[in-house]
């Protein structure tokens, strides 16, 4: 009996770290998204074709965010589920392309 309730204690804590990591990991992961879009920004539009690499490069970017989170919580990486946080993962892309060209 005490082998089962510690057997589902370990479960519950490697469910706990997954997500803890996972939220870390998105965190910080989204500031360097934010970094490729603010630098895009700051570069002006005297550098037109600089912002636009620097734009493409947040695409690859956030789908990378998002296989790494999927991989870290143990799930399948592509499911029709988890489409909308890939939509929301990219929304600050398609919003800096329509604020800055």
């Amino acid at each position: 009996m005490s082998n089962r309730l510690a057997d589902s204690s370990e479960e519950s804590l490697n469910l706990v770290r997954r997500r803890i990591l996972a939220i870390t990991w998105v965190v910080t992961s989204i500031h360097g998204l934010f970094g490729a879009i603010g630098a895009a920004y700051a570069l002006g539009p005297d550098r037109r074709g600089d912002q636009i690499i620097l734009l493409t490069v947040s695409v690859p970017l956030a789908f990378i965010i998002f296989g790494v989170t999927r991989v870290i919580l143990d799930k399948p990486v592509f499911s029709w589920p988890s489409l909308p946080f890939l939509l929301i993962l990219l929304i600050p892309t398609v919003a800096a392309c329509f604020w800055l060209l």
